[in-house]
């Protein structure tokens, strides 16, 4: 058994960290109960004031199919007993409760607010937390590792005097026993640190296939064409950033003899000339998920088999070393105007011209004038989606949760795996 700690890796631009109650009710999108940071302040006991010992370590060399523990230790630091303790668990996409306890509520959450869909439980311990005494759950939390299972975390946060259990403890998880806390007999280690949350990172052995594709095009001097990359991770994780940045960044090489007259969302010019950098949305990727990125070319001079080449950025964290992608092959990839001879190109496909207006590609956009496509060109997935969709953006395929979210104005469609 190795339980773990929060990790200590670089995050720029990371969003301000709740606390207590707002962080369990929010940050991990606990939607069945719901905690806000006002109310829960306003509603704490006087005096109390529960805190984790932060003395774990991460969680290291599990596999898919393993399972795994995380213990804790929750002190009442206050100077008057706790009252109406929940305890709240967040658990990343990747990780399934091995228990389901009879006083905890669970949930599987979709993603939401560009955050991943997450597995959650609020629990309520229907015990008084005594001030000065260290407390410990009578055994550690069990995890179960799913396939999609890669970088994951469970967060582990406790308030008292919270109102969400009004009638006392919810049978909401099963026939296994009531999660109880014991007090601890062993003196507390001299310079314990505390907080008021704890965060334990899970690293599976585990790969996820990031893979791009090009597209080939034709068209004579004058016409526009629309080249379309996609981005995909083929599993058979799901992966995540170490930075609050997206997890995929690639540059698009603009073929000679073009001019870019329409940039999808998501991609901006580059500083190399005749290139466009493009990211994914959000700082992770679903296994068997895709996007496809369409530019509007607008050939000004036919040139044989110009091509641009379409290839992962370098950097200093996973977005650029990619260190759980073992398949290389497919992290480059090419798009070619007027190919002399025919034949596919390396992992293409072809479109049709457009003057005006669109073959075999997406609409919209004009010749000469700069436009953003947004997530159009998708294909068959915002297919997909539009035959399910419903008004509130939320879309079900075969039980699982399919979110379609908008970004100025634009759809990005995200397929989840259905089997």
């Amino acid at each position: 058994m190795t339980s773990a700690s929060k990790t200590t890796s670089h995050r720029p631009q990371r969003p301000p960290r709740l606390t207590a109650g707002a962080v369990a009710a929010a940050a991990v999108g606990w939607s069945l109960v719901t905690v806000p940071g006002a109310v829960a302040a306003e509603q704490a006991d006087p005096g109390a004031e529960l805190v984790f010992e932060q003395t774990a370590e991460p969680i290291g060399g599990v596999r898919p199919g393993d399972s795994a523990e995380v213990s804790f230790a929750v002190k009442n630091k206050g100077d008057a007993p706790a009252t109406r303790v929940v305890l709240y668990l967040g658990g990343s996409q990747g990780l399934e409760y091995a228990k389901k306890y009879s006083n905890c509520v669970y949930e599987e959450a979709p993603a939401q607010d560009e955050g991943p869909a997450r597995t959650n439980a609020v629990c309520d311990i229907e015990q008084t937390l005594e001030p000065g005494v260290v407390y410990e759950p009578g055994e550690p939390i069990g995890l179960k590792l799913l396939d999609r299972a890669l970088y994951e975390r469970l967060d582990v946060n406790i308030l008292a005097g919270v109102n969400t259990f009004p009638d006392g403890t919810q049978h909401g998880g099963g026939a296994d026993p009531v999660l109880k806390l014991f007090a601890r007999t062993t003196p507390e280690a001299p310079g314990t640190v505390h907080g008021g949350e704890l965060g334990v990172d899970i690293t599976a052995e585990n790969t996820a296939d990031f893979a791009l594709t090009g597209s080939k095009v034709r068209g004579a001097a004058g016409r526009t064409v629309e080249a379309k990359v996609t981005f995909a991770n083929k599993g058979p994780a799901w992966a995540r950033n170490d930075v609050y940045g997206p997890i995929g960044v690639f540059d698009v090489g603009i073929p000679e003899g073009t001019k870019v007259t329409g940039v999808p969302e998501f991609c901006e010019p580059a500083e190399a000339a005749a290139t466009y950098r493009c990211t994914t949305p959000y700082n992770y990727a679903d296994e068997d998920s895709e996007r496809a990125y369409v530019f509007r070319l607008r050939i000004e001079k036919v040139v044989a088999n110009a091509t641009g080449k379409v290839a992962f950025v370098k950097g200093d964290n996973r977005w650029g070393t990619l260190p759980f992608d073992k398949n290389r092959t497919n992290n480059t990839a090419e798009i070619v105007v007027n190919e002399s001879g025919g034949g596919a190109s390396s992992g293409g496909t072809t479109s049709g011209t457009t003057s005006g207006g669109t073959t075999g590609g997406t609409s919209g956009g004009t010749d000469g004038a700069a436009s953003s496509t947004g997530g159009s060109g998708a294909g068959t997935q915002l297919d997909e989606l539009a035959e399910t969709g419903t008004t509130d953006g939320t879309l079900l395929a075969g039980g699982a949760a399919v979110v379609l979210l908008a970004a100025g104005g634009a759809a990005v469609a995200i397929r989840r795996r259905t089997s």
